[in-house]
């Protein structure tokens, strides 16, 4: 079945797929966030710079207190579990003939964590990545390489008001996801 044959799904990962938690980042590092600690961060999952180079930002921050697997997963305790109902809500769409693709903001780093704690993750048909793309959501970038590979999605669900407002400025059927009863897929 080609993409056009297909209903194809966008899902946001974060708070969509699973919960995100950035307060156990913060405890476990003890670094608050500040404008320049969000901008490299931003710039990791952008793909702009290297994980070595996060990594060395990240060392010095915290005076080399961590080695580089503690580091990773310091920053990993952002990723948490796959969110209630989900998992179950997504294998319904499945057998009703959907696909899904991932639509998301994220870090090499977040994404194998994502992998290892998304429960669904692995029924994927592609994902969209922000590291791949070089721009962050809502960026019309990340938007029409989705649509490069996959054409509009049939409905698209991100828990950022920005990001469903710039879908559907290019006329997206994007709705803002809160809980799995938000998970509604048109007929």
């Amino acid at each position: 079945m080609t993409d056009a044959l297909r209903k194809i799904i966008a899902l946001d990962i974060g708070n969509v797929c699973v919960s995100i938690h950035p307060e156990r980042v913060i405890a476990r590092m003890k670094l608050f966030p500040t404008p320049e600690i969000l901008g490299v961060s931003a710039k990791l999952e952008c793909g702009l710079i290297s994980e070595r180079e996060w990594l060395d930002f990240f060392h010095e921050k915290t005076q080399r207190r961590f080695s580089d697997d503690e580091m990773i997963d310091a920053w990993n305790l952002i990723i948490g579990e796959t969110l209630p109902g989900m998992s179950e809500a997504v294998r319904a769409a499945l057998r009703n003939g959907y696909s899904f693709v991932f639509l998301s903001d994220v870090s090499r780093f977040h994404l194998t964590e994502c992998r290892r704690k998304c429960e669904f993750f692995h029924l994927a048909l592609d994902g969209v990545y922000s590291f791949d793309v070089g721009a962050q959501k809502p960026s019309e970038k990340m938007y029409r390489e989705f649509e490069r590979r996959h054409g509009k999605p049939c409905v698209y669900f991100d828990d950022r008001a920005d990001n469903v407002e710039a879908a559907r400025g290019l006329g997206w059927n994007a709705v803002r996801f809160r809980s799995v009863s938000d998970f509604i897929l048109p007929e």
